[in-house]
């Protein structure tokens, strides 16, 4: 597995402000990833880094480019 170990400031915010954009409880986000909410909730407060993997996974559940997590534009 590799980790995310850069632009955690960004990375946390933008996880969560999308979450709460699309209107998802963090209980469906983590139901639809297959991981704890707790795991969910380690990525969105910076806790936890998150995989590339799981990054990918909730870039495609959140309809953005897993560089828009990172600080880049939400290119779809």
């Amino acid at each position: 597995m590799t980790y995310l170990k850069h632009g955690t400031d960004i990375l946390t915010k933008r996880l969560k402000a999308h979450r709460y954009r699309l209107g998802l409880a963090s209980s469906d986000v983590a139901k639809a990833l297959d991981i704890s909410v707790e795991e969910l909730e380690h990525y969105e407060y910076g806790r936890k880094p998150i995989t590339v993997e799981e990054l990918i996974k909730l870039s495609s559940l959140y309809r953005v480019s897993p560089s828009y997590f990172l600080g880049g534009l939400p290119v779809h």
